[in-house]
C-alpha cells in the first residue's frame, strides 16, 4: 500500500490526499488510546482555518481536541506564524486553548497539528517554533498538549517521491552568496536588494543564481522579505547549519604530503607565498580553528590554497606527496571565494575564514565536529550578536 502512495502521490485529488491524512491519523490517536474512540470529521461551520479535526477522550479526564491543517509538500515557509490566530507573543512551544467546566476542571484542550506528506528536519523544526506539532504519511511526529500527551516518533521513510530541492546549496556557485549572507564582516543581515547583495559576493555570479538561492532560502525560512525588494537573514546559525548539511568536503581536491618544516617554517614559508598579494595559502580545518578557538589539537598541518598555487606552497613547504604517513594536507580551493576573508591570527600565519574553517574542520573526521563547535560559539556567533538590525 505505500508503494501505492510512494507513486501516486502527487497526482491525488486534495479530498483523497485528506483522507489519507485522516486515516494516518486516526491510526496514531488509536495506538496511544486503544480504549477510547477517535473521531474525525471536516472543520465545524466556524471558521477554524483547518482542514479537519480530530477528537479523542483522554484517560486523566479531559478531551483532547486537534485541528489539523494539510499540505502535500510544503516549505518552511507556508507555516503560519501562529495557528488558531493567536498573536505571536502568546505562542508557547505549542500553542494550545482551553475550556474549562463549571468546577474550573479541565473540559478541553486544543491543540494544531500541520500534516504534510513528508516533513523534512527543517519542516519539523518550523513547526514547532511557531506553535505546531506535525505528523506526515509514514508515520513521523511530534504532537503535545503539555501535561497529556507528547508523541515524538522519527526514522520512518518517505512513503512518496520527493520533489527535487530548488537550488543545491552544496556547489561551489551557491556557496559565494551563502558566504556573502553570513559573514559578520559585511555588518549585514538584511539587504536592500538581491543586486546590493551582489556586490557582496566574491567571486560574482550571476543575478539569476542569486535569485534561484535565496527563493530557495525563502522557502526554507532561512529568508524572509523586508521591504518591497529587500531580504533579510532570519537565523544566520540555522542557515549555517543548512550550509553544513549540503557541503560537499569529500569532493574536495586535496594533496596529502610530508614536510620537515614544522609550525614557524611553514609560517615564514606562507608569508613569502602570499607577500605583497591576496591571500593565496592559509591555515585551514584543524590548523586554522587550532588558532581561531583552540579545542582540539593533532599533530597533522591542514592548509587551503588555491589551485594554481599549489605547486607552489609544495616547493615552498619542501613537502613531498605521500601513499602513507602523511603529516600535511592541503585543500586545494575550488574558487578564491573560499580563501575569501582569510586573516592573520595573532602573526600565526592567514587562516581561513571561521565560516569556512566551520564546514571543513565538521567534515574532516575525528574531533573535527568538536573543534567546530568552538569556532561557532567563540568567534561565528558572538560576531553576528554585534550586528545591530536597524
Amino acid at each position: 500500500m505505500n508503494e501505492a502512495i510512494k507513486v501516486n502521490i502527487d497526482r491525488l485529488p486534495p479530498r483523497e490526499l485528506e483522507r489519507l491524512f485522516m486515516a494516518k491519523f486516526r491510526l496514531l490517536l488509536t495506538e496511544v488510546f486503544p480504549k477510547s474512540e477517535v473521531e474525525i470529521h471536516a472543520s465545524p461551520a466556524r471558521d477554524l482555518g483547518v482542514d479537519f479535526v480530530a477528537t479523542v477522550q483522554g484517560p486523566a479526564g479531559p478531551r483532547l481536541e486537534f485541528l489539523v491543517e494539510c499540505k502535500s509538500q510544503p516549505r518552511p515557509s507556508q507555516v503560519p506564524e501562529a495557528p488558531g490566530g493567536l498573536r505571536d507573543s502568546e505562542v508557547p512551544a505549542v500553542a494550545i486553548e482551553r475550556e474549562f467546566n463549571k468546577d474550573h476542571t479541565l473540559k478541553i484542550a486544543r491543540s494544531w497539528v500541520f500534516a504534510a506528506a513528508f516533513v523534512s528536519p527543517r519542516l519539523a523544526e518550523v513547526c514547532w517554533e511557531r506553535g505546531w506539532g506535525w505528523f506526515d504519511l509514514a508515520g513521523n511526529c511530534r504532537i503535545s498538549v503539555p501535561g497529556l500527551l507528547y508523541l515524538d516518533r522519527k526514522g520512518n521513510q518517505p512513503v512518496h517521491r520527493l520533489s527535487r530541492p530548488d537550488a543545491n546549496l552544496g556547489t561551489p556557485e551557491a556557496a559565494r552568496v551563502l558566504r556573502a549572507l553570513l559573514m559578520p564582516e559585511h555588518g549585514a543581515v538584511r539587504w536592500a536588494s538581491q543586486r546590493e547583495l551582489r556586490e557582496a559576493i566574491e567571486p560574482g555570479v550571476s543575478l539569476g543564481l542569486i535569485n534561484k538561492v535565496v527563493a530557495h532560502l525563502r522557502n526554507e525560512g532561512h529568508l524572509t522579505a523586508d521591504g518591497k525588494d529587500g531580504l533579510r537573514v532570519v537565523d544566520p546559525e540555522k542557515l549555517l547549519l543548512a550550509w553544513q548539511d549540503a557541503y560537499r568536503f569529500d569532493r574536495m581536491p586535496r594533496g596529502e604530503w610530508f614536510t620537515l618544516l614544522k609550525g614557524a617554517d611553514i609560517e615564514r614559508a606562507m608569508r613569502e607565498v602570499n607577500l605583497g598579494h591576496e591571500t593565496r595559502v592559509a591555515w585551514a580545518a584543524f590548523s586554522a580553528a587550532e588558532r581561531q578557538a583552540p579545542m582540539v589539537r593533532q599533530p597533522k598541518y591542514w592548509l587551503m590554497a588555491s589551485e594554481d598555487h599549489a605547486d607552489w606552497v609544495r616547493e615552498a613547504l619542501k613537502a613531498t606527496p605521500v601513499e602513507t604517513g602523511a603529516n600535511l594536507t592541503l585543500l586545494i580551493a575550488p574558487d578564491r571565494g573560499y580563501l575569501a576573508g582569510a586573516k592573520d591570527e595573532d602573526q600565526a600565519g592567514p587562516c581561513t575564514h571561521p565560516l569556512q574553517t566551520y564546514l571543513d574542520t565538521w567534515h574532516a573526521g575525528g574531533r573535527g565536529q568538536e573543534a567546530a563547535q568552538a569556532v561557532l560559539e567563540r568567534r561565528l556567533k558572538p560576531s553576528w550578536e554585534k550586528i545591530t538590525v536597524p
